[in-house]
């Protein structure tokens, strides 16, 4: 690739963001979110996420389609301002734009039967990193992998068994990534660490007592998390909405080739 401008002289720069853009390229990239689509799940008190083909090449000579969804729907993050007690000014269009670009660990635990209302425990988490040799660190994401979104998203009838019913985890567990100083944990569920039998709460320790209100954002609803390696790099952007008190994702997890699981 040419590093020089039209002068002949090198481009300031450049060779730095070809090495950086080849590192990329010779890792695996894996979309981490659900595709929007009429009638996927959604939280039981969130409004509907509706797409219409507005504009039509027959009626306009182009196409384009027309939104409105919550600002929670798909994989999304949810900012401190979503809880009253979290800070009311930590809003989305508040972030740091690289707030969600950070090296990912991920706690696969899709292999165990769960059921609406289990819990994963602190215990659980260390046995996993003792195993595996991995450990989240501070500054960087967790990512914990029920298998819930590949058994039960579907945007069919049982769209919303999915939305009312989830594992989650324990206060331990949700004390233990906070101590460990993490910038954001994400899970595979409707709401991270929340557990829900038939659309009940039974308990938010993440969202209304630990991670929020300490300024730990928290991922939901994040895909395709059986693909990665257990280390991977993360990288997301929310939008700059007005007073956000969330946004929808599009990340991209890069993997090692090399890595496994």
């Amino acid at each position: 690739m040419c590093t020089h401008n039209a002068f002949g002289q090198e481009c300031h720069g450049q060779g730095q963001v070809d090495e950086v853009l080849s590192r990329l390229r010779g890792m695996r990239a894996v979309d981490l979110a659900p595709r929007l689509e009429r009638g996927i799940p959604r939280f039981p008190t969130h409004p509907h996420f509706f797409i219409d083909p507005t504009v039509s090449y027959e009626h306009d000579g182009y196409y384009c389609q027309s939104l409105m969804m919550p600002e929670h729907i798909g994989c999304h993050v949810d900012a401190p301002a979503h809880v009253p007690e979290g800070d009311k000014n930590a809003t989305v269009d508040m972030f740091a734009i690289d707030a969600l670009i950070a090296s990912a660990t991920v706690y696969d635990f899709s292999d165990r039967d769960w059921k609406p209302g289990d819990v994963l425990t602190a215990d659980d988490i260390e046995a996993y990193e003792k195993l595996h040799g991995c450990r989240v660190r501070a500054n960087d994401i967790a990512l914990v992998n029920f298998g819930w979104l590949r058994q039960h998203w579907t945007r069919g009838a049982r769209a919303q068994w999915y939305a009312t019913n989830s594992p989650g985890m324990n206060e331990d567990a949700v004390i233990l990534f906070k101590e460990r100083g993490v910038r954001a944990v994400g899970a595979d569920t409707i709401a991270c660490e929340m557990t829900l039998v038939d659309g009940k709460v039974i308990d938010a320790p993440g969202h209304g007592r630990h991670w929020l209100p300490n300024g730990i954002l928290i991922l939901e609803s994040v895909a395709n998390m059986e693909l990665l390696s257990r280390q991977c790099i993360f990288v997301a952007c929310a939008l700059p909405i007005d007073k956000g008190s969330g946004s929808p994702l599009r990340p991209i997890a890069y993997c090692p080739n090399n890595a496994g699981n």
